[in-house]
């Protein structure tokens, strides 16, 4: 539209000049002894503009010149970005595809080795990973950490190809690495813990845990979950006979939970430190009477069986239809030489529909009280219990008391 509006404007002030040079043409005198030049005014005029037309153009092809290295340079950089764009769609296209031999091809073999982009290698080393070519996988990784700003991108991706390729060791070699290069990265701290707990390293799980908390690479929530199972995790490993000095080394926040006490008590029951596991097991318990410390509970011996139970009498009187603290005060009343109550609570617990695991530790206290067929009859409500429930609770104390009776 512009260069419209401005042929149009030519027009009208060539129409008018010619107009002006019809009614009064003038001249112009030019001289220069011993030369002089005369024109009509209309022909200097024109003369005039061509030249300043012929000036325009010879400045502008001498700036495009000078420019034209650079230029050239721009169109190649141009024209090379094109073909990497080009190569990079195609591939990506192919991998998913999972033609991994035409994508590699198309990212990194159509072009120059300068010409390749870091993020082709990337993608390349997942190509080579599904036709099983390690060496190469690791060789288009090595040049992509070379590439500036993806040498985190590229040890992350090592690590999960390391992972998918079930080389656990040097994928955590790998994020160890990350972790001294790049310190604090929450991305790099979250697969460390992961990777940990996958290899059972329990002991690198509790050291991270920390760091985790310090950089936010988790919610705090699973950050306790994940450390608290590690710790129960070394207690079991540790077994009674390190089982203290493992505890000792639990933060004091962790030990108020009920699955590491449960642990802990369980190693000092065997021990015969019973006094030792009911202080550890009454805090947990006032706090709240859970199943498994009830079943630990019940397992307390010694002279102090008459005291035990008294405790879990106590519980009965605010929580008298519960089927675990019942089986709980049974196993104690055997324990301290009362069988009429332990009979009671036995029975007791197998009016109010107890979980599918009691019914073998029933079956075994009914033995020892010398009932043999209210131990039968036990045996086959569990063995009933267990064909109506889609889970697959442990059944080897009820088919060890079967096989006894």
């Amino acid at each position: 539209m512009k260069t419209l509006a401005g042929i149009v404007a030519l027009l009208a002030a060539t129409v008018l000049v010619t107009l002006a040079a019809l009614h009064n043409p003038g001249y112009v005198l030019i001289e220069r002894s011993p030369w002089s030049v005369e024109m009509p005014l209309t022909l200097f005029v024109l003369l005039l503009i061509a030249l300043v037309i012929l000036l325009y153009g010879l400045l502008h092809l001498t700036i495009r010149l000078l420019r034209l290295p650079r230029d050239v340079g721009r169109w190649r950089i141009d024209r090379r970005l094109r073909h990497q764009q080009k190569a990079l769609h195609t591939g990506l296209a192919k991998f998913l595809e999972g033609d991994y031999g035409a994508a590699e091809k198309d990212l990194v073999g159509d072009l120059k080795g300068d010409d390749v982009p870091g993020v082709h290698f990337l993608v390349a080393a997942c190509a080579a990973q599904g036709q099983g070519h390690k060496e190469q996988r690791d060789r288009y990784l090595t040049q992509a950490q070379r590439a500036p700003g993806l040498a985190l991108a590229a040890g992350l991706l090592q690590a999960h190809l390391h992972e998918a390729a079930r080389e656990f060791e040097r994928g955590l070699a790998t994020l160890n690495a990350l972790r001294i290069t790049h310190p604090g990265n929450r991305t790099v701290l979250r697969l460390l813990a992961q990777r940990a707990r996958g290899l059972r390293d329990w002991t690198a799980v509790t050291q991270l845990a920390p760091e985790l908390r310090r950089y936010k690479a988790m919610e705090p929530a699973a950050i306790d979950e994940i450390e608290r199972d590690a710790h129960r995790q070394l207690l079991l490993l540790a077994g009674p006979a390190g089982g203290r000095e493992v505890w000792q080394a639990i933060p004091r926040v962790h030990r108020q939970h009920r699955a590491l006490v449960a642990v802990q008590a369980r190693h000092l029951i065997r021990e015969g430190a019973f006094e030792d596991a009911e202080q550890l097991l009454l805090p947990a318990l006032r706090h709240e009477l859970d199943d498994e410390l009830l079943g630990v509970y019940g397992e307390l011996r010694g002279s102090d069986s008459l005291r035990f139970l008294s405790h879990a009498e106590s519980w009965l009187k605010t929580h008298p239809q519960n089927p675990a603290l019942l089986l709980c005060a049974a196993k104690l009343a055997q324990a301290a030489s009362l069988p009429g109550k332990a009979r009671e609570y036995a029975e007791r617990c197998a009016r109010h529909n107890p979980p599918n695991e009691a019914y073998a530790e029933l079956a075994t206290l009914m033995e020892q009280l010398g009932d043999d067929a209210r131990a039968r009859e036990y045996c086959r409500r569990g063995l009933d219990l267990q064909k109506t429930r889609s889970d697959r609770p442990r059944t080897d104390g009820l088919l060890a008391t079967i096989l006894r009776s």
